[in-house]
């Protein structure tokens, strides 16, 4: 049974980058590849990868994902350069489809999300929360688990909103887990890429033990 389904991100147009963000390279590896082994090895049920192009060039070269065949699949989003909410609601309908009784919701340019992060939300979820969502102390952000009773909620977000913006409505009951905004960084400019590579050479030992 596919019951934990994470939706992975990864459909924007890179606007403030100017350039394919994910294909940038982040030590070894393109930046959209780095947070995928940790997913994998998480306590998620599968995972649907949103793409706007099966031919992601940035994915295919992702070597983890053939030791998980099974365990994840790449869904298009034709119109996610409409905005966040199409490759969410893409997202959804698959993960329907598939009989989730919840989703996670990842964003593929936060690179640090680590294994532990993410079966603390799963664990977290447990206690008949509508939602459990991570927190730098300031901001609530991916990754963010909605269980079913959210679904229909999600599927009404229009334009370029994700899926904090159905927090900010209070309609559900939910909590957040406070993390180190380290490894919930997420980049959109040159400068927050080039600080990624200096945090990442500096810290991969520390992350690889996480």
């Amino acid at each position: 049974m596919k019951e934990i389904i994470g939706i992975y991100l990864a459909a924007g147009k890179s606007r403030r980058m100017g350039k394919c963000k994910l294909s940038l390279p982040l030590a070894v590896k393109p930046l959209g590849t780095i947070a995928l082994k940790e997913i994998m090895q998480s306590n998620i049920d599968h995972l649907l990868v949103v793409t706007n192009d099966i031919r992601a060039d940035w994915l295919n070269s992702a070597d983890v994902l053939r030791a998980y065949l099974n365990k994840w699949e790449n869904i298009v989003c034709l119109q996610a350069h409409l905005g966040q909410s199409y490759s969410l609601r893409t997202g959804i309908r698959r993960a329907e489809q598939l009989g989730a009784k919840s989703v996670i919701v990842f964003l593929a340019d936060q690179p640090f999300v680590t294994s532990k992060m993410i079966n603390l939300v799963i664990n977290e979820a447990r206690n008949d929360h509508v939602y459990v969502a991570s927190s730098d102390g300031k901001v609530l952000k991916p990754p963010i688990l909605f269980n079913e009773k959210a679904f229909d909620e999600l599927m009404i977000i229009n334009g370029d909103q994700g899926a904090r913006s159905l927090l900010r409505k209070g309609t559900f009951s939910g909590t957040s887990i406070q993390m180190s905004p380290d490894y919930l960084f997420d980049i959109d400019t040159v400068e927050e890429y080039e600080y990624a590579k200096t945090y990442y050479l500096g810290n991969i030992n520390h992350l690889l033990s996480l």
